[in-house]
């Protein structure tokens, strides 16, 4: 097994067939938006592959100057889930990279519904497994809730580094305006969470 960089025509049909199988319109950014990214140097795109075979994919927002990387998104293929590829997929990320890298994470904070929930505490659990550390902060992006999480094989910095480099990531790769207007970062106890809204470059 061993990570790739997808090319453009690569990640497009990614994120055709998995990607949006995978994730709700709410939380999948435009595939225009990732490859602004991609081409600014600032997105490493990553599939896992044994031989000819996808088995997964981790799509890695860069910090433009420090060693830090935003996990923008995990996604197994559907034939592909419940066989340990999400383990095998960051594990590899995380050997990818030097070990002072620092990788940070938003997996979706509970809902109150009992139905969705399932699913997002399983995906907490997971990541928890794996070693990620669960920050005191969380963040709200263009109206959903996430909880923040981070990995460093080296160690983690201190929270006011971790938050100052995520939100960074978000600075650098969006307008002040839409920065401003649909990201709290962090969320503050009792912050009202901003209407939902699609991805706004």
């Amino acid at each position: 097994m061993k990570l790739e960089l997808l090319n453009a025509p690569a990640l497009a049909r990614a994120y055709e067939t998995d990607l949006t199988e995978a994730f709700p319109p709410e939380e999948l950014k435009p595939l225009a938006a990732m490859e602004a990214l991609r081409r600014k140097g600032c997105y490493d795109p990553l599939c896992l592959r044994d031989g000819e075979e996808v088995l997964g994919y981790i799509l890695l927002w860069r910090h433009p100057a420090a060693p830090y990387f935003l996990i923008d998104y995990l996604c197994v293929p559907a034939a592909r889930r419940n066989g340990g590829i999400g383990a095998k997929l960051l594990e590899a990320a995380f050997a990818h990279y030097p070990p002072e890298t620092v990788f940070l994470g938003e997996s979706e904070a509970p809902t109150g519904d009992s139905e969705r929930d399932g699913m997002i505490r399983r995906r907490l659990g997971f990541y928890a497994r794996m070693g990620a550390k669960t920050l005191s902060y969380d963040c709200a992006l263009f109206g959903v809730h996430f909880k923040t999480i981070a990995w460093c094989r080296a160690g983690l910095p201190g929270e006011e580094e971790l938050l100052r480099r995520h939100q960074e990531i978000y600075r650098a790769g969006l307008r002040p305006e839409v920065y401003r207007e649909y990201i709290q970062l962090p969320l503050a106890p009792g912050e009202q969470i901003r209407p939902l809204a699609p991805w706004n470059e």
